[in-house]
């Protein structure tokens, strides 16, 4: 149906009133608290009379709402449904394929994907390396041991110490000297996860195997999956982690992007600069 606002305006002045309309919309989704209509106007540089005249319009079709009582404009529900329509139809793999083929290239080895699931994840995907070179592989299907893997950390780097007690067997099994013994030492290697941005397992699971991985974050800023290179410890050397640790940041930060997700506050990792994301 046409808007009766803009519907007989000339072209360039109703582009301009979308113009302001998209930029109020975007002002009031960074601002969960919502904002007064002085405000608002001062955000976005705009007339308050026609920032007000917008929000109406807005109001009216249920994409903001306004307190009664404080007279503050939030964004609402509408517009998280309207985004959870458009992320359904946006499929992890899919989007993360590219980035997966582009990651193996520059790191050299194989790299694989994982969902998170309610009791804790599966791999998706994978890239392996061309050629006879012998690589580290995940198989499709099977389900990372979230205390002894890169990817396990990942999916779960921001989770509290009782919501992983919940999940993990105690005691915890040891698959090399190098394991995970309980939640105390896990919780303080997240810690390190989400300040530096990946995770790591440092022959954690198999011994001559070292992995790094990344969170991948739904809308909520919560780990949806993750993106993660393996191989041997050969190749896969401590000296190395530092580089593959920010490659597979970079892409995970990538797909986060491309699947409408977002970073939370609780992880102190700064994401990449605009020429590390776009090469």
């Amino acid at each position: 149906m046409a808007d009766p606002t803009t519907d007989s305006l000339p072209a360039s002045r109703a582009a301009g009133a979308l113009l302001t309309g998209l930029d109020v919309l975007e002002a009031l989704a960074r601002r969960p608290d919502g904002l007064g209509v002085t405000a608002l106007a001062r955000e976005v540089n705009a007339d308050k009379g026609n920032v007000h005249r917008l929000l109406r319009v807005l109001e009216d079709r249920g994409y903001v709402e306004q307190d009664p009582a404080t007279k503050i404009f939030r964004v609402s529900t509408r517009m998280i449904s309207l985004a959870g329509q458009v992320l359904r139809g946006v499929d992890l793999v899919s989007t993360a394929g590219p980035i997966m083929r582009e990651l193996s290239a520059a790191s050299g080895e194989a790299v694989h994907l994982a969902r998170r699931t309610r009791g804790g994840g599966v791999y998706v995907a994978q890239e392996r390396q061309p050629g006879g070179r012998i690589t580290v592989e995940t198989e499709i299907g099977a389900q990372p041991i979230i205390y002894a893997s890169s990817t396990g950390k990942a999916l779960y780097c921001t989770a509290t110490a009782e919501e992983l007690a919940e999940l993990l067997p105690d005691p915890f099994t040891a698959f090399t000297m190098r394991t995970h013994t309980g939640i105390e030492s896990l919780a303080a290697d997240l810690v390190q996860v989400r300040r530096r941005g990946y995770a790591i397992d440092d022959e954690e699971l198999n011994l001559d195997v070292r992995c790094v991985a990344a969170p991948i974050f739904n809308l909520h800023g919560v780990p949806l999956a993750s993106i993660g290179i393996s191989g041997p410890a050969s190749r896969v050397t401590l000296a190395r982690i530092g580089d593959l640790g920010h490659l597979v940041s970079v892409a995970a930060f990538r797909i986060t992007q491309q699947m409408g997700g977002r970073v939370p506050a609780k992880f102190d990792a700064h994401p990449p600069t605009p020429t590390e994301i776009h090469g």
